[in-house]
């Protein structure tokens, strides 16, 4: 039997944000199409601030509504690329934050302080959902590094749920220059894909979270460049 919008809805929300939704993580991970669409309800309600000029507490905010489990993945991720080759899979595991861990952590908000200062409210939204569409790509087309949260995930990933969940992605059409920061997020998402398959036999759980933080932040600032000349 096939699970109602709602039960779809209350399950994504419950799982990728804090908010006090309960849901079914099984109904969530047969219905990967709704990551997008969860990037632009949670990249709406980030937003608010910026629609007043106060875009230091989007960061706020989004720290707040997004939790730290993919923030977590980054740390995890930051670990295991600075590590050695025979290392890097459990440098990843280890549950200890070292320190290429705080480096990309502390590189990720420094650029999403920068960018939530200076990008419109839409492109906050904009940046959300191709940040939830890495996450429903990598998910999607890679096969698990070893049995964890991705393998979980992925164990009813469909193609369906790739081109479902390309729907959002058209809102980019309403300003030209986030089809640059599509194509870059489409861009960093192969080339986690490919380096995680390369290192760690495939993708893992803490991958897909870093995803997900990497593109935003990139989305983020490449979007924020409106300021500079180059898109004059």
């Amino acid at each position: 039997m096939g699970n109602t919008a709602l039960e779809i809805l209350k399950s994504s929300i419950g799982f990728l944000t804090t908010l006090p939704v309960k849901g079914d993580v099984d109904v969530l991970r047969r219905n990967l199409w709704i990551f997008p669409y969860i990037g632009l309800i949670l990249g709406t309600l980030i937003s608010i601030p910026a629609f007043f000029g106060f875009g230091v507490l989007c960061l706020i905010l989004y720290i707040a509504l997004e939790g730290i489990n993919h923030v977590d993945g980054l740390a995890d991720f930051g670990d295991a690329f600075f590590a050695p080759k025979n290392k890097k899979r459990e440098a990843m595991k280890d549950v200890q934050t070292g320190a290429g861990g705080v480096a990309f952590l502390c590189i990720y908000f420094i650029v999403l302080y920068h960018s939530f200062l200076l990008v419109k409210a839409f492109e906050i939204v904009i940046s959300q959902v191709f940040a939830k569409y890495s996450m429903l790509l990598l998910l999607t087309t890679s096969k698990p590094s070893w049995n964890g949260m991705g393998a979980y995930f992925m164990e009813f990933a469909r193609k369906r749920d790739f081109l479902a969940g390309a729907i959002p992605l058209t809102i980019a059409v309403l300003e030209p220059k986030s089809l640059f920061a599509l194509a870059f997020a489409v861009f960093i998402t192969l080339c986690l894909k490919y380096y995680s398959r390369s290192r760690f036999g495939g993708v893992s759980g803490d991958v897909v979270g870093a995803a997900n933080c990497l593109v935003f932040a990139s989305c983020l600032l490449i979007l924020s460049l409106h300021i500079s000349t180059i898109w004059a």
